[in-house]
Protein backbone atom coordinates (compact mmCIF):
# COMPACT_ATOMS: atom_id res chain seq x y z
CA UNK A 1 0.00 0.00 0.00
CA UNK A 2 1.82 3.68 -1.10
CA UNK A 3 0.40 6.24 1.44
CA UNK A 4 1.37 10.03 1.19
CA UNK A 5 2.74 11.21 4.19
CA UNK A 6 0.28 14.20 4.22
CA UNK A 7 -2.79 11.38 4.77
CA UNK A 8 -1.19 10.05 8.07
CA UNK A 9 -2.67 11.00 11.63
CA UNK A 10 -1.32 9.79 14.71
CA UNK A 11 -2.85 10.67 18.48
CA UNK A 12 -2.24 14.87 18.47
CA UNK A 13 -3.84 14.95 14.61
CA UNK A 14 -6.72 12.71 15.71
CA UNK A 15 -7.37 15.01 18.93
CA UNK A 16 -7.41 18.18 16.59
CA UNK A 17 -9.71 16.85 13.81
CA UNK A 18 -12.23 15.11 16.45
CA UNK A 19 -12.21 17.79 19.05
CA UNK A 20 -11.75 14.96 21.72
CA UNK A 21 -8.92 14.37 24.18
CA UNK A 22 -6.10 11.24 24.23
CA UNK A 23 -8.44 9.98 27.10
CA UNK A 24 -11.86 10.17 25.41
CA UNK A 25 -10.34 8.41 22.24
CA UNK A 26 -8.52 5.43 23.96
CA UNK A 27 -11.87 4.53 25.84
CA UNK A 28 -13.75 4.39 22.41
CA UNK A 29 -10.69 2.32 21.42
CA UNK A 30 -10.83 0.05 24.66
CA UNK A 31 -14.21 -0.92 23.31
CA UNK A 32 -13.45 -1.41 19.94
CA UNK A 33 -15.45 1.28 18.80
CA UNK A 34 -12.38 3.02 16.74
CA UNK A 35 -10.96 2.90 13.64
CA UNK A 36 -7.98 0.11 14.02
CA UNK A 37 -4.56 2.03 13.22
CA UNK A 38 -2.74 0.82 10.19
CA UNK A 39 0.39 0.43 12.10
CA UNK A 40 1.67 1.52 15.90
CA UNK A 41 5.22 3.59 15.75
CA UNK A 42 7.38 4.17 18.97
CA UNK A 43 5.64 7.30 19.00
CA UNK A 44 2.43 5.52 19.17
CA UNK A 45 -0.47 4.27 16.79
CA UNK A 46 -1.28 5.71 13.01
CA UNK A 47 -4.20 6.03 11.09
CA UNK A 48 -5.25 7.09 7.55
CA UNK A 49 -6.60 10.61 7.68
CA UNK A 50 -9.26 8.96 5.96
CA UNK A 51 -10.40 6.38 8.31
CA UNK A 52 -10.68 9.21 11.12
CA UNK A 53 -12.99 11.20 8.48
CA UNK A 54 -14.98 8.36 7.46
CA UNK A 55 -15.75 7.77 11.65
CA UNK A 56 -16.36 11.24 12.40
CA UNK A 57 -19.06 11.38 9.70
CA UNK A 58 -20.65 7.89 10.86
CA UNK A 59 -20.83 9.65 14.56
CA UNK A 60 -22.28 12.41 13.50
CA UNK A 61 -25.58 10.55 11.54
Amino acid sequence: MLVNVDDLVGFGEVCEMTGKTKGYLQVYIKRGQFPEPITTLSCGPIWLKEQIEDWMESRSK
